[in-house]
């Protein structure tokens, strides 16, 4: 995705609340997602690699975890980005594996 900005998506009580990414790799270049809502993942939640580069990440909430990224597996890679404002954190990981930011 480019220059695109995803605004006030609702998953509720599901994953994903600006992009749910459950297959295949995500690149997403100048783009934004903001003011999102989810269980995991209010911004973003992924299952493989996800790649943002001068994108942001902003004013998004998660009920549970990964106010802006929930990683459940797979990599991500953020390249001058922000991510930033979000609650109840900025990025949560499925244990074992660490928060990616």
């Amino acid at each position: 995705m480019s220059t695109v900005t995803i605004s006030n998506g609702d998953a509720a009580l599901g994953v994903g609340g600006g992009i749910a990414n459950l297959g295949g790799s995500l690149t997403i270049t100048a783009g934004a997602v903001r003011g999102s809502h989810a269980s995991y993942g209010g911004g973003i939640y992924t299952d493989t690699a996800l790649t943002m580069t001068a994108s942001s990440v902003t004013g998004n909430t998660a009920s549970v975890n990964g106010g802006v990224i929930y990683r459940n597996a797979g990599s991500i890679t953020l390249l001058a980005s922000i991510v930033a404002g979000n609650a109840p954190n900025n990025c949560a990981a499925t244990a074992p594996l660490t928060a990616p930011c």
